[in-house]
């Protein structure tokens, strides 16, 4: 009831939208701050809704065709694995037929850290997302507030 209510009304409720922080040490010095990964955990019923919500998405976006067939990210059982396995079969066989290969390699791992919320909300509007839910997740990505919890 309270996951139909917040998606109705277009509001995120407010204590969902705080984060906990916690700094996960990666490697190196453990006294420098650069060494540690922060981790964001929000709470239970955020996570539910955030997938319940997922899912639906995925499923429009699939009905419309929105998903290319090489896409491996946000797709349903597909990873970057499934994408290694693809990528590996042809490059392999060019090496096998003495054809040289280059490759490129793009780091997105910050790029959703820097996408501009009014362009994505503008983008998920002309795909056909209702407008209780373009009004539910404009809510969800508007002051948000986390803390550090060690």
């Amino acid at each position: 009831m309270v996951f139909a209510k917040s998606h109705a009304t277009g509001l995120f409720p407010a204590d969902w939208k705080l984060a906990n922080v916690t700094p996960v040490f990666k490697k190196g010095s453990q006294n420098q701050p650069w060494n540690y990964r922060p981790i964001s955990l929000t709470s239970v019923p955020c996570k539910l809704m955030e997938n319940i919500l997922k899912e639906r998405m995925v499923q429009l976006f699939e009905a419309k065709h929105f998903f290319f067939d090489y896409q491996h990210g946000f797709t349903k059982d597909r990873s970057s694995l499934t994408n290694l396995l693809e990528t590996l079969e042809p490059w392999t066989a060019a090496l096998d037929e003495g054809f040289g290969i280059d490759v490129i390699y793009l780091d997105y791992r910050k790029a959703f850290n820097m996408v501009p919320h009014n362009i994505l909300i503008y983008k998920l509007k002309s795909l056909g997302i209702d407008s209780n839910l373009l009004s539910w997740l404009t809510d969800f990505l508007s002051a948000r507030y986390m803390r550090v919890c060690l």
